[in-house]
């Protein structure tokens, strides 16, 4: 497939995800419209010690691990998300698993495109950019831990799970700033053609 076929697909899936994100967001009703790749629910995998706590053997998990860990400390990031998932274990339905939870939001707020600069002769534009799907998540786990950042409960634990939660409910701003970004991508997809023939 060429590339202006793929960057006409992307600009289709991202119409059809901000017409739905603009008759859910900011609803109490949790809608996976959005999403491109089925969540299926985890199992626990074994832990290495009794020091790390039990998460799913997941690429996504793994990625926000990843994300969150400071200085190698892998397994003190593992246990901030098992905590992180009792809380939000409380807030879901029983029959709920909190880790499929998680990856449903993550991939809720995952955004499509990013926008980056450019010149065009004289002139700086903004060229919206397919993201492939590890860029895509990354984006959101940023977002999601930013904006758990400026609430107001008291441990990163609460905090993080609280937002999973709004996420997984349609009431996150990091919605708001994934439909922002969609939003500018389709105000300046005639600069998609710029990097194309650039590349030619």
């Amino acid at each position: 497939m060429s590339t202006a076929s793929n960057t006409t697909n992307i600009f289709e899936a991202v119409k059809a995800a901000a017409a739905s994100a603009s008759s859910t967001l900011n609803t109490a009703t949790f809608n996976t419209t959005t999403s491109t790749t089925p969540v299926t629910p985890l199992a626990p995998s074994t832990p290495a010690s009794s020091h790390v706590p039990i998460v799913p053997n997941d690429e996504v998990v793994s990625q926000l691990v990843n994300t969150l860990m400071r200085d190698g400390k892998k397994a003190r990031a593992q246990r901030l998300i098992s905590d992180s998932m009792k809380h939000l274990s409380k807030k879901i339905d029983n029959n709920s698993d909190p880790y499929t939870v998680l990856l449903e939001a993550i991939e809720t707020a995952s955004p499509l495109l990013k926008l980056s600069s450019t010149k065009k002769g004289s002139k700086v534009v903004h060229v919206p950019t397919a993201l492939r799907d590890r860029q895509r998540r990354r984006r959101a786990i940023v977002w999601m831990l930013d904006a758990s950042k400026k609430r107001g409960e008291k441990s990163f634990e609460e905090r993080f799970a609280a937002e999973v939660y709004d996420v997984s409910q349609g009431v996150s701003s990091v919605l708001q700033k994934k439909q922002q970004i969609h939003k500018q991508a389709l105000a300046n997809r005639a600069n998609a053609q710029v990097s194309y023939n650039t590349q030619r």
